[in-house]
């Protein structure tokens, strides 16, 4: 009973976490994957959350090195086992359920499309999909601390389709070992990923505002592009007839808390204190970073809250109507589908990930959306056949072939698109970037997805001149505290 009502606790604090994730909203990345209609995240002795978890399931893994999930529930010989999957039907087609039903008579495979609320209640009852779709950036840590993922470690050690030591770096954003994101046990994989704050230009915009596309070999820093965005926006009779930046494909152009993280990580900052217990966003970093924006805003270098422009700037940018889009190597998917386009493909290109003034240099993934094993599973041994069939087999060649993220194998990074001139630069200036991908935002596991609704809160009253910058991190620092002190003390830390 008492567990029942932990995880009652557990699973609405994650609703709120995933509710203010807003889905897609939260993911930096598109991460659609081949065909997505939808276009558009130490030891196997884990947290003590993991440890007080572990009649869910969560230590199965554990166990079994010899023999992946032969200790844990496994079906009688013959008996068929269904397994239920998050992963959307934009992203598992029913002929490749046909495929891996015709290969494994013993197994079939149920959509379950799940929202956050349902996903919730789910949890709650311990009915929750065995293989949950989640962002790594964000999620993974969240559900580590819950103990609602499986350590699919030894799953990995033994696997013969996903070779661990062919994983690119970015594959481990998968790994918490309690504190730190890229560490300890690997707990799900990537299904593909991307450098999800690049940019991506449009050269009609440019040439239209007599501006020269900056070079492709060097990254600008933050400042430069907000200027260079000023410099491509044009004005007639005091209305704008074409932006300089859309900051997503989908929203505003205004700031928002993934990509603030990406700033902070650039410069050096962190938000949470070492041990993730607490917040402050009163930094010289998250100032400046707030400064720049508000400044972008007021000078409407894209539809913002302020001018009440509501088209979304992936509209804009491939109507020839935005010069830059922030967005990572998955958005040449949708250039390349795009008729418009299509139209006059060598005008697009990509650049090279911003970086903060005076900062390193980083090409993080704000996504890298991909699955866990839920530890409450009752079939583990099938969920896990599933997951590298999907995750390392037949489906992550389609998936890197398409060019609607990148693989997670360093193998299969020659299955990406190289006809076209547009394919050409963007596999280009991708091979300089991924040599600065294996850092991972630093995303407190406590707060989960929750940033983004606490940013917003907090900085959109600044651009009516309802608050000031100073207001805003204090606002911010004390809901970001008391969200994860609640985090905590639902799971009992």
């Amino acid at each position: 009973m008492r567990k029942l009502a932990s995880l009652v606790a557990i699973s609405a604090m994650l609703a709120v976490t995933l509710s203010a994730c807003g889905s897609d909203n939260n993911d930096s990345s598109g991460n659609t994957s081949a065909g997505n209609s939808d276009a558009k995240a130490n030891t196997s002795t884990n947290t003590s959350t993991n440890t007080s978890n572990s009649s869910s399931g969560n230590n199965a893994a554990a166990d079994n090195k010899a023999d992946s999930g032969s200790n844990a529930a496994a079906a009688d010989p013959g008996e068929v086992v269904t397994i239920r999957t998050s992963i959307t039907e934009g992203e598992l087609s029913k002929d490749q359920i046909a495929e891996f039903e015709a290969a494994h008579p013993n197994i079939k495979v149920e959509i379950d499309n799940v929202d956050a609320t349902k996903l919730a209640a789910e949890l709650a009852t311990g009915d929750a999909p065995d293989i949950i779709r989640i962002s790594g950036a964000f999620e993974v840590s969240n559900y580590v601390i819950k103990g609602l993922a499986l350590d699919l470690t030894p799953y990995i050690d033994s696997s013969t389709v996903i070779n661990k030591d062919d994983l690119v770096p970015i594959a481990d954003v998968f790994r918490f070992d309690g504190k730190t994101i890229g560490q300890g046990p690997i707990y799900g994989l990537p299904k593909d990923w991307s450098n999800d704050f690049a940019l991506f230009y449009n050269k009609k915009v440019f040439d239209a505002a007599g501006v020269e596309v900056p070079d492709a070999s060097k990254p600008l820093t933050w400042p430069e592009v907000m200027d260079l965005a000023k410099k491509l926006t044009k004005k007639e009779g005091g209305k704008v007839t074409q932006y300089g930046l859309a900051a997503t494909e989908w929203g505003l152009t205004e700031p928002n808390f993934n990509q603030m993280l990406q700033y902070l990580l650039s410069s050096g900052a962190s938000i949470s204190s070492a041990d993730n217990a607490t917040m402050d966003f009163n930094q010289p970093a998250v100032k400046d970073y707030i400064n720049m924006w508000t400044d972008a805003v007021k000078s409407n270098v894209g539809p913002n809250s302020v001018n009440n422009d509501q088209t979304n700037g992936g509209t804009l940018f491939l109507d020839d109507k935005a010069g830059l889009l922030i967005d990572g190597y998955w958005y040449s998917g949708v250039i390349r589908g795009n008729e418009k386009a299509k139209a006059h493909l060598d005008d697009f290109g990509m650049l090279p990930t911003p970086i903060a003034p005076g900062g390193t240099r980083v090409a993080p993934t704000g996504g890298a959306t991909g699955g866990i094993i839920y530890s409450g599973s009752k079939h583990p041994k099938e969920a896990w056949t599933f997951f590298e069939w999907f995750f390392g087999g037949k489906p992550a060649d389609d998936r890197a072939k398409t060019g609607w993220g990148l693989p997670i194998f360093k193998s299969k990074m020659g299955l990406l698109p190289q006809e076209t001139n547009f394919d050409k630069q963007t596999y280009g200036v991708l091979q300089d970037e991924l040599n600065y991908s294996s850092q991972y935002l630093q995303v407190n596991p406590y707060l989960g997805g929750g940033g983004w609704a606490i940013f917003s809160k907090y900085v959109t009253p600044i651009f009516f001149g309802k608050s000031t910058v100073d207001d805003a991190v204090a606002g911010m620092t004390k809901d970001a505290n008391v969200a994860v002190t609640e985090a905590k003390s639902a799971i009992g830390q």
